[in-house]
C-alpha cells in the first residue's frame, strides 16, 4: 500500500510553502499493500481568509539625516530587483500603490539645530526632495492598477512573466467610475492614464514616460538634511492613519500593506516634546541621540552618562513598556496594535533594513565626551546604531520566523537585494495562487472539467463532473457564522470573478484549475516512484483550486471555514478493486502499484 500521511487537514498552502510541505511528506510514503484494508474518505477542514485582492500599499520609509546618502543610492538602485519579483507574479504586476516618507517629524514644541519645530515632513508622500520629481501625476505616491470592467486575455507560462494576449479595455475602464464599490465609492482616484506595459498588459497609472523603477528613484532621492531625532514608526503610522491632504486614498481598506524602513539610526518615537528640551543641564541630560536610547531602551544593566571607563557593554536590551516611568518614547505595542486593528493577520508586511543589534550594544564617549551607542556596523565615526526598538517591531509583525532573514537586514550590507526579494517573495505568496494540499473528492479532474486536457485516465463524462463535496461558512468578526454555497452553474459558467457586483448571491464558491496546483512530480516525489512521463501525481491537488467570489470586499476580520472530502493523491490499496485516488486506474493498472 502507498499511504500518503499528509496531515489529517486539507490546508490552503502558498506554493513556497507548499514545496517544503510536500517534500517532507514524501519521506512517509510506503510500498502498496498486498493484503486490502478500509480506505476512508479523508474529511477535513481548513481556515482561510475571504481577502482574494491583488491590491498592495508599499510604503518605503526612507532616512534623510546626513549619513545616509550612500545608503539612498544602493536602495534606488536595487529597487529593480522588487519590481522583477512582483511582476513576475502569476497574474502580472498586483494593484499597487507605492510611497515614500521620511522619519523626520520635528521637535515641537522646541527648536533644535536641524529639525523643524513645525513638524518636519508631517509623515507625508513625497516625490523626492521638495517634491520636485515629475512623476507621479496628481499624487505624491504612484497608483499603477489593471483597469476595470473590461475583458483582458492572459497567458501564462512556469518560470514566465504573464502576457497579455488581447484586451478590450479604454480609456473610461481607468475613470475613477469604474473603480466605484456597490456603495459608490471610488477606491482609485481621478486622472489616471491607461497605459500597456512591456508584456502587453493594461494598466492606469498616475505617472507616464518614465518606468516604476525611474519613476521610485527620484522619489527616494529625498535628501540628507532631515532631522537627526528619527521617529520611524510613529512616521509609518501617521502615514496611513491620516488620510488627508497628499495622503488621501493612499491606505486601501482591502488592500496588503508592506512597511518597509531603510535608516541607520533606531526610532525616537516622542511620547512627548519634553524629550527634545534644550536645558542639559536637567534631568535628561544632553540633547543628543542618547536620550532615545536611555529613554526608550532598557538592559541588563543600568544606564550610565557617566562613563566609569572607555566602553561599557550593555546586554539583553529591549524597549521601555508603557508602564516602565522612564519610558519617554512610544512604547512598540502602539504600533503593532494599530496595524492589527486596521488588517486582518497575515495582511501586514514589515521589514527593515537598519543597523542590526547582536543581543548586546557598546556605549563609548562621542566628541563631547558625552555618552553615546557606538555603531554595531560600519564606520566608527558614520556606522548604524543598533536598531533595538525597529527590530522588536518587525519580529512582533513577522508571519514566520523565516522571514528575518530578509525582513531585518544590515544597512552596512554592500547589496539590499536579497532584503527586496525577500519582500517581493513575501507579496507574491500573498497575492498569488493558493493550492489545497490533496485532490478533492467530487472534483477528481479539475482540468477536465475547465475544458483543459485531461490529468487522469476518467473517462470523459466522469472527469467532466466538478462537484466538490465541500462546506463553506463565512465567519464575522464578531461570530457570527453564514453559509456561502457553490456559485449558481447558470451564472459565468459557474466562475464568476473574485469580485462581482452582479454576483446573484452575496458570495459563493467555485472550483478552478491552475496549472501550478498541478505539478507533474514535486518536489522529493520521484524518490518514491512519481515520474514526469509514465507516473505524474500532479501535487497537490491536481490543479484544484478554490475561489471565493463576492459582490463586495468582505469586513476586516472576517475569515472563511472550509470543509471538504479528499482524495489521496495515489492508489492506497492495491488489491481491492477499487480506484482509490479516481484516476481512471485500478489496482495494477495504476503505476502507483507498481
Amino acid at each position: 500500500m502507498k499511504t500518503f500521511r499528509l496531515s489529517t487537514a486539507i490546508r490552503i498552502l502558498s506554493i513556497p510553502l507548499l514545496t517544503l510541505a510536500l517534500a517532507t511528506s514524501w519521506a512517509c510514503i510506503e510500498r502498496p499493500m498486498k493484503v486490502a484494508e478500509p480506505s476512508p474518505k479523508i474529511i477535513s477542514d481548513f481556515p482561510t481568509a475571504l481577502n482574494s485582492t491583488r491590491d498592495v500599499d508599499i510604503v518605503f520609509l526612507v532616512d534623510t539625516s546626513i549619513s545616509m546618502e550612500d545608503e539612498q543610492q544602493l536602495l534606488r538602485a536595487n529597487f529593480a530587483q522588487l519590481m522583477r519579483v512582483l511582476k513576475d507574479i502569476s497574474g502580472g504586476l498586483p494593484n499597487i500603490h507605492l510611497g515614500t516618507i521620511t522619519p523626520d517629524l520635528g521637535t515641537a514644541p522646541y527648536d533644535v539645530p536641524g529639525c523643524s519645530i513645525t513638524g518636519g515632513d508631517g509623515a507625508r508622500f513625497l516625490k523626492g526632495l521638495a517634491n520636485a520629481c515629475a512623476n507621479p501625476r496628481n499624487q505624491t505616491f504612484v497608483v499603477d492598477v489593471e483597469p476595470r470592467n473590461c475583458s483582458i486575455e492572459k497567458r501564462t507560462e512556469p518560470g514566465q512573466p504573464t502576457v497579455c494576449t488581447a484586451h478590450d479595455c479604454t480609456q473610461a475602464n481607468c475613470d475613477a467610475s469604474a473603480f466605484e464599490t456597490i456603495s459608490g465609492v471610488a477606491t482609485e482616484p481621478a486622472g489616471l492614464i491607461l497605459a500597456v506595459d512591456e508584456n502587453g498588459c493594461p494598466r492606469c497609472r498616475n505617472y507616464e514616460g518614465e518606468s516604476l523603477e525611474q519613476v521610485f528613484s527620484c522619489m527616494a532621492d529625498l535628501g540628507t538634511g532631515g532631522c537627526g531625532f528619527e521617529q520611524q514608526l510613529e512616521a509609518v503610522m501617521r502615514a496611513v492613519s491620516d488620510p488627508s491632504g497628499p495622503n488621501a486614498g493612499f491606505l486601501r481598506p482591502n488592500a496588503y500593506l508592506a512597511l518597509f524602513l531603510i535608516t541607520d539610526e533606531d526610532d525616537c518615537s516622542a511620547r512627548t516634546g519634553e524629550l527634545y528640551t534644550r536645558d542639559e543641564d536637567g534631568p535628561l541630560g544632553p540633547l543628543e541621540n542618547f536620550r532615545c536610547l536611555e529613554y526608550g531602551v532598557k538592559c541588563d544593566q543600568p544606564w550610565q552618562r557617566i562613563m566609569p571607563s572607555g566602553t561599557m557593554t550593555y546586554t539583553n536590551c529591549i524597549p521601555r513598556e508603557s508602564s516602565d516611568p522612564l519610558n519617554l518614547l512610544h512604547p512598540i505595542a502602539r504600533y503593532t496594535t494599530y496595524f492589527r486593528q486596521i488588517k486582518d493577520a497575515g495582511m501586514v508586511l514589515a521589514g527593515a533594513i537598519t543597523g542590526p543589534y547582536p543581543g548586546q550594544l557598546t556605549v563609548g564617549l562621542n566628541a563631547r565626551n558625552h555618552a553615546d551607542v557606538l555603531p554595531s556596523c560600519g564606520e566608527p565615526s558614520r556606522g548604524a546604531a543598533p536598531a533595538v526598538r525597529i527590530r522588536a517591531f518587525v519580529e512582533s509583525m513577522l508571519e514566520s520566523p523565516e522571514d528575518a532573514s530578509w525582513a531585518l537586514t544590515s544597512i552596512c550590507s554592500a547589496d539590499y537585494s536579497p532584503a527586496l526579494v525577500g519582500l517581493g517573495q513575501r507579496i507574491k505568496n500573498l497575492v498569488e495562487v493558493q493550492c489545497i494540499t490533496t485532490p478533492l473528492a467530487g472534483c477528481p479532474d479539475p482540468a477536465a472539467a475547465n475544458g483543459q486536457t485531461p490529468l487522469t485516465h476518467l473517462e470523459t463524462a466522469v472527469a467532466a463532473v466538478c462537484a466538490p463535496q465541500c462546506s463553506v461558512q463565512e465567519i464575522a468578526g464578531d461570530g457570527g457564522v453564514h453559509d456561502i454555497p457553490q456559485c449558481p452553474a447558470d451564472y459565468m459558467g459557474g466562475h464568476p470573478a473574485k469580485r462581482d457586483l452582479q454576483l446573484p448571491v452575496p458570495a459563493c464558491f467555485h472550483v478552478v484549475y491552475n496549472e501550478r496546483c498541478a505539478e507533474p512530480c514535486p518536489a522529493g516525489s520521484e524518490n518514491f516512484g512519481c515520474h514526469p512521463a509514465s507516473n505524474p501525481w500532479y501535487g497537490p491537488s491536481r490543479g484544484a483550486e478554490i475561489i471565493l467570489s463576492r459582490r463586495t470586499d468582505p469586513p476586516v476580520g472576517t475569515r472563511a471555514k472550509v470543509t471538504c472530502a479528499g482524495l489521496p493523491l495515489t492508489e492506497k490499496i492495491c488489491s481491492d478493486g477499487l480506484d482509490n485516488d479516481m484516476d481512471g486506474l485500478v489496482d495494477a493498472q495504476d503505476p502507483d502499484c507498481r
